[in-house]
């Protein structure tokens, strides 16, 4: 699956890539939209599912929820939502349908795979790329997994581009599910000895890439994949805008944010307002 759903007719895919990712578009009206990332879900994690459980409990009726990836910690393809286990989980998010409640999972780097029929398992759209978020009062928002940030991890970067490529992906999908979680649990194991071995520079988000998404006319930049919170501008530019960025979704630290119907956005811990830190570190 390249592109969402056609049932849900504000959604919209735009010919735009921005860092070689592909920009959709989703109009709004006034209802509350709350945004979540790096959550990497596993069943066995009942501290984080207790986490999870009352952020949705907390959504509002009519609200949406946008997931800004890393909803797992690892997707393998639709047959890991028939593993009970794994069913129960998607249930938590089948069931905001029936308050209508609008949810939305932007592709990460751990599920790349979420496809159709993860959609008609949670009652939800899958969005293969960026979001941006249109409101009535003509403020946007443009939401990214994050990951096409970090311009100096080449070689993730190069891989990024080789999984994700049909042949792959075609592949994945249609391995026997128990070798599918293997190949899942070597990836990770592959992908820790790679970070750890990769300059701590080259995990940054890039300065240049930030200046790529003011030059493309963001005026708000919204990412996770780093799991630290902060704001800053978007470049040196009088009129940069301003990017910011959510943290992981841990048990002790449950951060979401809200963005309101004017444009603003609040930073969340647990349902509790607080203040966005200051900038995150970049690289050159």
């Amino acid at each position: 699956m390249d592109t969402p759903s056609e049932g849900d007719s504000i959604l919209r895919e735009t010919s735009e890539r921005i860092l070689g990712t592909r920009i959709y578009e989703l109009r709004l009206g006034d209802e509350p939209v709350s945004l979540v990332s790096d959550l990497h879900l596993r069943p066995e994690e009942g501290d984080k599912l207790a986490a999870l459980d009352r952020l949705l409990e907390a959504l509002p009726e009519g609200s949406v929820l946008i997931v800004l990836g890393d909803l797992f910690d690892f997707w393998v393809g639709y047959k890991q939502g028939h593993i009970p286990a794994w069913r129960d989980l998607l249930d938590r998010f089948a069931g905001l349908s029936q308050r209508g409640i609008r949810s939305f999972f932007l592709w990460g780097n751990r599920d790349y795979q979420l496809d159709a029929r993860f959609e008609a398992q949670v009652q939800g759209v899958v969005v293969p790329g960026g979001l941006r978020l249109l409101r009535p009062s003509g403020t946007t928002l443009l939401c990214l997994h994050g990951d096409e940030l970090c311009l100096n991890d080449a070689s993730y970067q190069k891989a990024k581009r080789r999984l994700r490529s049909w042949p792959l992906r075609f592949l994945a999908r249609h391995l026997p599910i128990s070798l599918g979680l293997r190949a899942a649990s070597q990836a990770r194991t592959k992908s820790q000895a790679v970070i750890s071995g990769t300059s701590p520079e080259n995990l940054k988000p890039s300065s240049r890439a930030l200046q790529a998404v003011h030059d493309a006319g963001a005026s708000q930049l919204l990412f996770g994949h780093i799991h630290i919170a902060g704001c800053g501008p978007l470049c040196d530019a009088s009129s940069a805008g301003s990017y910011h960025v959510l943290p992981a979704f841990e048990p002790e630290d449950p951060g979401s944010a809200s963005f309101d119907d004017q444009g603003g956005l609040t930073l969340l811990r647990d349902g509790k307002r607080i203040s966005w830190p200051g900038p995150v570190e970049l690289s050159p």
